[in-house]
């Protein structure tokens, strides 16, 4: 992104442009024109492309979210497609994998087959304080939710508040 404030001159009142661009003024229009087209190739590929993989656009992505409950922290990742024997989920010394692969053959006219991918990873670190040999796992519905059930030391203690 390129801005530019302009500022008159004290001496004469002509105007001059100040530029946050580091390389535009310095001669080097060559490398301002290839950061420009490295940057329209970048939104290609990752915006442009899967339209053309796909007749249909998908979200390469799963909706995520951790909510902090008092009794647990609960993960909840939409992953619409996917049956539960699809998912992998793992402890891995403090970190939680979450991945999953589902694999679709489709056989079509005059023995065309075709075949479909979905992948899915996310690893995190646990949070403090989980009871790690107690996480629990379900998939209903298109939504992964996995459970990190909170020991007694990370559900705390309420504290009165006096007035």
């Amino acid at each position: 992104m390129t801005s530019a404030v302009t500022k008159p001159k004290k001496e004469t009142g002509e105007k001059t442009t100040l530029s946050r661009e580091p390389l535009q003024g310095l001669g080097f229009p060559a490398l301002n024109r290839m950061r420009q087209e490295f940057d329209e190739l970048w939104n290609k590929l990752f915006h442009d492309v899967p339209a053309i993989w796909n007749a249909e656009r998908f979200d390469l992505r799963w909706s995520f979210d951790i909510e902090d409950q008092p009794e647990a922290y609960v993960i909840n990742a939409e992953a619409p497609g996917f049956e539960a024997g699809d998912f992998n989920v793992e402890l891995r010394g403090d970190n939680l994998v979450l991945q999953a692969r589902h694999e679709e053959k489709k056989k079509g006219a005059k023995d065309d087959e075709s075949f479909s991918t979905s992948e899915f990873y996310r690893s995190m670190t646990l949070p403090p304080f989980v009871d790690a040999k107690h996480i629990d796992a379900t998939y209903k519905n298109g939504v992964l939710q996995v459970t990190l059930p909170k020991t007694a030391e990370g559900k705390g203690r309420k504290i009165p508040v006096q007035g």
